[in-house]
This record gives structure tokens, sequence and C-alpha cells, in this order.
């Protein structure tokens, strides 16, 4: 087997170094909550994560759905014990690519891995591409009248186009998926700056001011869409996605 960089997300500190040794001929990132493991794919690049849900299966579950929602395409393996008859089911429609029940011999998991693995070795035609730490995503999305591509570029409705900053991009993508709804600004952090989320300050503020005055620019009213709860937070609009927007 080539040299692979693995995300594993193991509860258990004996599974965890078990695995650690069975694998140690790859670039490993352990980590034992989910959190820090959702974090983790805005730092990096990962070949192929595995998630043991023996403990929190439901947050394992909703681990896989916002790593496949926020544009990861690395094969995930889920390993578990529990006596849940549809936890397969529901991990499989989450996103992952296999689940495997305890016990199982780890000559079958790295067998499965091996045949994961091997899908990969050539270009991906949607690979998920990173600037700063933000995920672009694959296709464009529109947030109100303007449209948001992969590529850094805001397409306003008066024909003009505009370069966007990643964490921009990020805001705005995080604001388009939470439209008709409240979004807290510790959640927004989180997301978009992830473990830098507590050296930030006042800058999301700026970040925000500034996609103001961009769309104001371009005859589109950001306020509109866009109401601080001081606070808070921000109150996105529904029309800030609206339905016939382009497929994220």
């Amino acid at each position: 087997m080539r040299f692979y960089r693995l995300l594993l997300l193991i509860e258990s500190p004996e599974l965890g170094g078990i695995l650690q040794l069975a694998l140690s001929q790859h670039d490993l990132e352990l980590h034992a909550r989910a959190e820090p493991a959702r974090d983790a794919i805005r730092r990096r690049s990962f070949d192929l994560a595995i998630v043991d849900c023996s403990v929190s299966a439901q947050s394992a579950v909703t681990l896989v759905r916002d790593w496949r929602q926020g544009g990861a395409e690395f094969p995930i393996i889920v390993l578990s014990e529990l006596p849940w008859p549809s936890l397969a089911v529901e991990v499989m429609e989450a996103g992952a690519d296999d689940f495997l029940r305890k016990p199982y011999h780890h000559a079958e998991l790295l067998a499965r891995m091996a045949k994961l693995l091997s899908r990969r070795t050539g270009v991906s035609a949607n690979p998920l591409r990173r600037a700063a730490g933000v995920a672009l995503g694959i296709s464009a999305f529109a947030f109100g009248p303007a449209t948001i591509t992969p590529d850094l570029v805001v397409r306003f409705p008066n024909g003009k186009e505009d370069r966007l900053r990643p964490k921009q991009h990020g805001i705005l993508k995080f604001f388009a998926d939470r439209a008709g709804g409240l979004v807290l600004k510790d959640e927004l952090l989180r997301e978009v700056w992830g473990s830098d989320s507590n050296q930030l300050g006042h800058s999301v503020n700026e970040y925000i001011s500034t996609l103001r005055r961009l769309f104001s620019r371009n005859g589109v009213d950001f306020n509109r869409l866009v109401t601080t709860e001081p606070k808070v937070g921000w109150r996105i609009q529904a029309e800030a996605c609206p339905p016939e927007r382009p497929a994220a």
C-alpha cells in the first residue's frame, strides 16, 4: 500500500492505539472528538477517513454528512459495534463509502481501505479545492441576485465581476446555506476560521462590512439580505438563497 494521509476519529484510546500501529506507515491525524475532526479538513487535505461511532453514533452520522455537504470527497469508512440495525444505512446515506461492524480482522479493514484508495489513484474529476483553509466547493452558488464561483469571483446582475477573498467566499456560502434562519457569530467563526477563530477579535465584522460595501457598489442591497442581530449574529433572509440557485 502506498503512503497516504489519513484522518481518524476514534473515541476509544485502545482502538486508537491499535490503528496507529496498524497504519503506522501512513501520515495519521487522530482525533477523539467530532469537532476537531470536522475542523481538520479545513486545514489540510486527506486521502481517506476512518470514523468509529461506537459511542456517539449520531454525532458520527452528522460528521459524515457535514463533511460531504462541505465538499469533502475522500473515502470514508465507518466502524461500529452498536446494536443499531439501521446504522449502516444511515451512515451510507450520510455519505460514507463503507461500513465495517466490529469485531473485524484488521486485514479486512486494510483490504477495504486499499480498494477505496485505489479509486483515487487517478485525478479526481471534482477535486476538493481550498484557499486559506476555506473549502471552495466544485460549482457556483447564488447569494441573492449575485453568483459566486469556486474561482473566487462574484458576478453581479449589472454584469460586473469582482474578486473575493477566501474568507469572504466562506462567509457568503455559510450565509446562503442558512438562508431563512439565524447565524450565530460563534458558529460562523468555527465554520470559516476553524481553529483560528479564537484569535479574530472583530475581524469577522470587518469582512462583512467589506461585503456590504462591495454589494452596494454593484446595486445589491446586502442589508436587505443580511440583518445584524447585536451581540448574537446575523439573520439571513430566505431570498439570500433563491430556489433556482446553482447547485453548490
